[in-house]
């Protein structure tokens, strides 16, 4: 079980050698304002971010990072590559990210750059929708079958539109787990949804938590998602009291939710 303390920012990393490209201002529209979960209004998220990785042979062959921009915004993702080697960098995206441009900048001319020297990959990336969304990245030579010699994997959180400042947010990948945080603090959870299914997320929030907003997200129309497609729930919650609560959903056809007693997610939420 993952223990989490609030971040109240819009950034978070994992690995040694992530670089974050954002200028100072950029970085601080990222933020929430506060190392904890205080109860000052929280700094919307910025319409545009920028990440990347320093290419260091032997070091740190797998990064992730995470980063929030609002809904209608654009994420610029900058690595190292070097063609001559062979190796390049591929991406994928998850439904709801599209691509708004890719580009290679080889080294700069002056001075002259050495024999084999390499350049960066520019990858430029759009989030028409709240919600959670991922862009991975591989860099491998197409020809061989072997695993990438680097990972790099972007995870975006487009807010509600009506909770622009929230940046602390968990998924089921989160369950179950535990938030460690100060009272004022709030907190979306997003979960994926199928209504077509019948299927439908009951959340149940235990004492001192207060449900802001509860939204459901269709699948983005650009490009057309597949018939019968999903979407994603997001519940914005904010904390009221101090002490040791829950939060707890089952995914279940209306008709057996109230029978059903596992939870298909958890969090345990400690506030201060």
């Amino acid at each position: 079980m993952e223990t989490r303390t609030s971040a109240r920012n819009g950034l978070r990393s994992v690995g040694a050698l992530v670089v974050v490209m954002a200028a100072a201002a950029l970085l601080a529209a990222a933020c929430g304002g506060s190392s904890g979960g205080s109860a000052s209004p929280a700094t919307p998220a910025p319409l545009s971010a920028a990440v990347g990785i320093s290419d260091v042979p032997g070091s740190g062959n797998a990064t992730s990072v995470g980063v929030a921009v609002r809904a209608g915004g654009r994420v610029t993702i900058t690595l190292a590559e070097n063609p001559t080697t062979g190796y390049q960098w591929t991406f994928k995206r998850s439904s709801g990210v599209t691509q708004v441009s890719t580009t290679f900048v080889g080294p700069s001319p002056l001075p002259s750059p050495a024999v084999g020297a390499g350049g960066r990959r520019t990858y430029v990336v759009g989030v028409g929708q709240p919600g959670v969304y991922t862009v991975r990245a591989a860099y491998a030579r197409p020809w061989e079958s072997r695993m990438p010699a680097k990972t790099f994997t972007v995870r975006i959180f487009a807010p509600p539109a009506s909770q622009p400042g929230v940046t602390d947010y968990f998924t089921g990948k989160d369950s179950p787990g535990i938030f460690v945080t100060d009272v004022g603090a709030t907190f979306a959870v997003v979960l994926g949804e199928n209504p077509s299914t019948g299927y439908m997320w009951t959340m149940k929030l235990g004492p001192g938590l207060k449900l802001l907003t509860d939204d459901f997200v269709a699948p983005s129309p650009s490009p057309s998602p597949l018939v019968g497609a999903g979407g994603q729930r997001i519940w914005v919650i904010t904390i009221e009291q101090a002490g040791t609560t829950t939060l707890t959903g089952i995914y279940a056809r209306p008709s057996d939710a109230a029978t059903q007693s596992a939870a298909d997610f958890s969090l345990t939420i400690e506030a201060k």
